[in-house]
């Protein structure tokens, strides 16, 4: 069977009175401005004279490009409000999208110092910059709105407040986090000073500064509300989505792979395998770390447990007490038409397809089947949900809990696909502020090794054994067959 191109190269197109590159990755076309960043000039506009389109346009008012136009977030409230945990959640989203997101810290406003820094984080080619500050008057978000005019950039008011409750609870968990930092301060009185003085300064946003996000903050899904004005474009709509869910102040996450499956064990790829002799040993091994039988009486139990829909994951946690799900988002990426296949066997039956594919990973689809790409968009959901959620135990596949780690570990979408998840691993995630911690626990049962990096050699034109360089060992027969010869 030939082998099926999966890729293109990109093509230029002619546009009116400026030339267009269309790129075209495993998922979606889009076009960028050639010559240019972000979709404005390379240079910031000096006067009223700003190029735009390839034509010299005197005395207009320029309004930013809706597709390629950088955005600056003001973050708007008084102390313990949940803004930087919020702010550092929209960014963190925003960089596992794909977008390239920053959070400014500033201490009340921004200063000329940290717009500054924007646009040179903008003229680097970011596209996101969120200023968590407090802003707490009209004058000091119009000098960011100014700044935005003149340098032609998307503008995005996110406003918060909060109930009494939510407040204490607030200020509760801020003491606790700033005093294992420090103990000789009291925090208590600091930030409830802080909120007393600064109170009688606020002055609301008003519906004509801006795009408006309004977030009424609150744990409790009944009392957490968001309300929205002027937002357009699809960045802003994500940042909507974001903050549409409470923000989570304390969490704790488990996630593993299932145990050893038969065809593991045979280096294949994809299918409904079972669990292999070893992988059975794994799965007594967790649930007693998790709560299962012989388990400690202090030991970790999960209120939930999500699974794949795949035999290997349902099996490996069935022992484990708790409510669960088969949830067809977590069942591993398709390989399309090289499931069942070894890594020797898809050189031999596709060499093209598996040079295109360690050329890029992340972008790489499978013909018939999916890529990273893909794959990063499926589980977006189910990281939404573990967001609103707490001790959640997630038993999945590699590609899968590559996804959703990178998440947790703020690593790049194009990096996704060398993320190492070990077999027969617990990982253990906890909320560290607005940052999260990320513990491996290896349960120390044999089992191969699957993780492959990258080779050197990715040309379509290479040996075999060039290819094959850097696939990880694996048998020729199922364990439990060799375990029976043996025995």
């Amino acid at each position: 069977m030939a082998p099926i191109a999966t890729t293109n190269e990109p093509k230029v197109v002619q546009g009116g009175e400026e030339t267009l590159t269309r790129h075209s990755d495993a998922n979606q076309h889009y076009y960028k401005t050639a010559n240019r960043k972000n979709g404005i000039s390379e240079g910031l506009r000096d006067g009223p004279t700003m190029v735009v389109t390839g034509a010299m346009v005197p005395g207009s008012t320029v309004k930013p490009c809706p597709l390629r136009a950088p955005l600056v977030v003001t973050v708007v409230g008084l102390p313990c409000r949940g803004k930087s945990l919020a702010s550092h959640k929209v960014a963190r989203n925003l960089s596992w999208r794909g977008e390239s997101a920053k959070v400014f810290t500033v201490d009340q406003n921004a200063t000329s110092e940290t717009l500054r820094e924007i646009s040179l984080f903008f003229k680097e080619g970011h596209n996101v910059a969120i200023i968590d500050g407090m802003h707490l008057t009209r004058a000091s978000r119009q000098a960011v709105a100014s700044f935005c005019a003149d340098s032609v950039f998307h503008q995005l008011l996110i406003e918060f407040t909060c109930n009494e409750k939510c407040l204490e609870e607030n200020i509760a968990d801020t003491v606790r986090f700033y005093h294992k930092l420090d103990q000789s301060t009291d925090w208590d009185c600091r930030f409830r000073e802080s909120n007393d003085r600064h109170t009688p300064t606020f002055e609301p946003c008003a519906p004509t500064e801006g795009p408006l996000i309004t977030v009424n903050n609150s744990e409790d899904p009944m009392f957490h509300s968001v309300t929205a004005r002027g937002v357009r474009g699809s960045t802003q709509t994500a940042i909507l989505g974001v903050l549409a869910s409470p923000v989570i102040r304390q969490q704790t996450f488990y996630f593993s792979r299932h145990g050893e499956s038969e065809y593991n064990v045979l280096g294949r790829i994809g299918g409904d395998a079972d669990l292999s002799p070893r992988g059975m040993k794994y799965a007594e091994r967790l649930a007693r770390q998790l709560g299962g039988p012989g388990s400690a009486p202090d030991s970790p139990r999960p209120k939930v447990i999500w699974t794949s829909e795949l035999r290997r994951t349902i099996h490996t946690v069935q022992n484990i007490p708790g409510p669960r799900a088969a949830i067809k988002d977590l069942n591993e990426i398709n390989a399309g038409i090289c499931e069942g296949l070894t890594y020797e066997e898809i050189q031999e039956r596709f060499p093209q397809e598996f040079a295109w594919r360690d050329q890029d990973k992340f972008k790489y689809r499978y013909p018939h089947g999916e890529s990273y790409l893909d794959l990063l968009q499926r589980v977006d959901s189910v990281v939404q949900a573990l967001l609103t959620n707490t001790d959640v135990l997630v038993v999945s596949h590699q590609a899968v809990l590559r996804c959703i780690m990178a998440y947790f570990k703020g690593i790049k979408p194009d990096d996704v696909p060398y993320i190492n998840v070990p077999l027969h691993t617990l990982l253990i995630v906890r909320s560290y502020g607005y940052d999260f911690v990320v513990e491996t626990v290896p349960l120390k049962v044999e089992c191969v090794d699957t993780y492959r990096i990258q080779p050197k050699n990715c040309s379509t034109t290479r040996t075999a054994a060039d290819a094959l360089t850097t696939v990880p060992a694996h048998f020729d027969t199922p364990l439990s067959q060799q375990m029976s010869t043996i025995s």
